[in-house]
């Protein structure tokens, strides 16, 4: 693409020379030759102050809202909305079905579960990128891939109330799946309601919606998904000491044996959630490609690696309530004696965390655990309550940061399991690089 098509998509004005890209980013650390680096505002400093890092990097121009001290850029009034420009014109290119995946926690998970059981050719997003900035980057970068799949199954984070404006723009849902509803990004939104309705104005714009179902908040006119009461969900007879979920699928009438290749209850549902979406596309459970489970390895979700005789269950790529819950009711029902945890901050929770970390004592005393590390600020309004909670005993410390704990940190020989949970920003991976074989 030439930067003076780009300005007319956006409404901006081009300045310098014309240049051509054929791929954007928003990082200066990801541009290389035939990159447009888009400048955006960030809370502390503008992105157009490392406009001569992304030349230097190799990048052919920029796009930005403030005047950087290069040549050859176009300049537009806010840089955010000309991403939203530049994302409407490849969706309107788009005659596929695009598929949503909302909710505060577990998205990542049904979004790669959703594209794993695809019978058909999708397109998809990598990882956890959920913001508006990064599908539409993602969409510009693999477009002729992605316009050619009939189905697209994006994962969307909500930040910010304007997230689902900005959303409905570019995007045009035929399906939403949802996980659990609840408190997510607090520090951002005012409240759970909020988060709550800022999902479901995504979703009620999709011709079909899919929800797990839950006590607290309801999604309307959806399938429901996830207990014996609705159409699809997974019957969990055992986990495996190796790390497995065995069960059986029940989805509109249709049964199927499935060994899922991780540990997790929502997760196990969430598999009952991608499958109903696809039954409804017309596909029976059969024609599935179930053997595409074996390949969905996310970074910090889930993962097992052994260090001689401990197994290590890490899942710390992110934390808030509702994964935390499952985390730990999930580690209590695996076949170990011995299990220990390392447990730190949920970060982005705002004037709830103090609350939501005190919650967390009362699980971990239903856990079955012997062997307890906390790490972070927050949770030592866990290590207080804690005190004030009856249940069985357990040996507790507490460090406020990982590089302390690393300094302290030993693992006892007895202990047969250790799981890791905690926001990505306290980096327990820190505690375990040098004994796992997992890359983190």
């Amino acid at each position: 693409m030439l930067a003076s098509q780009l300005a007319k998509i956006v409404n901006g004005q081009l300045v310098g020379n014309d240049f051509e890209f054929d791929h954007v980013a928003f990082s200066s650390n990801d541009c290389n030759p035939g990159t447009l680096f888009i400048a955006l505002p960030g809370s502390k400093t503008h992105g157009a102050k490392f406009a001569a890092q992304a030349m230097q990097n190799g990048a052919s121009g920029l796009l930005t809202d403030v005047e950087p001290e290069t040549s050859n850029y176009v300049l537009v009034t806010d840089a955010f909305e000309a991403v939203n420009k530049l994302g409407e014109s490849l969706v309107r290119s788009y005659s596929g079905k695009i598929v949503v995946v909302l909710g505060a926690s577990g998205k990542t998970t049904l979004k790669e579960l959703a594209r794993s059981l695809a019978p058909v050719r999708v397109w998809s997003s990598y990882g956890n990128r959920n913001t508006i900035i990064s599908l539409v980057t993602d969409l510009f970068n693999e477009r002729e891939s992605a316009l050619n799949a009939p189905y697209w199954v994006l994962e969307l984070g909500i930040h910010d109330k304007k997230d689902a404006d900005n959303f409905l723009q570019v995007f045009n849902p035929y399906a939403a799946l949802f996980t659990s509803l609840g408190a997510e990004h607090l520090e951002f939104l005012e409240n759970v309601d909020v988060a709550v309705r800022t999902n479901l104005k995504v979703g009620m714009a999709a011709t079909k919606r899919f929800a797990l179902v839950s006590d607290e908040y309801s999604v309307e006119d959806a399938i429901l998904f996830g207990s014996p009461q609705t159409s699809a969900w997974f019957d969990i007879s055992s986990f495996t000491c190796d790390g497995c979920t065995l069960g059986k699928l029940i989805c509109n009438g249709e049964e199927k044996d499935v060994v899922l290749p991780f540990w997790g209850k929502r997760s196990a549902q969430s598999v009952a959630g991608a499958a109903a979406f696809w039954v409804s596309e017309g596909f029976c459970l059969d024609e599935l490609p179930w053997e595409n489970l074996n390949t969905i390895n996310i970074w910090g979700r889930q993962q097992l690696t052994r260090w001689g005789d401990l197994l290590i269950f890490f899942d710390a790529y992110n934390a808030n309530p509702e994964s935390m819950k499952e985390f730990l009711e999930v580690v209590s029902e695996v076949p170990y004696g011995k299990k220990g945890l390392v447990i730190g901050d949920m970060l982005e929770l705002g004037e709830y965390s103090h609350y939501w970390h005190r919650k967390i004592a009362h699980w971990l005393k239903k856990s079955g655990i012997q062997y307890l590390i906390l790490v972070g600020n927050e949770v030592k309004h866990t290590l207080r309550e804690l005190e004030k909670v009856d249940g069985h005993a357990m040996y507790v410390e507490w460090y406020r940061d990982v590089e302390t704990a690393k300094s302290f940190f030993m693992i006892p020989e007895d202990i047969e399991l250790l799981g890791l949970k905690g926001s990505r920003r306290i980096a327990l991976e820190k505690l375990i690089q040098e004994v796992s074989e997992v890359e983190f």
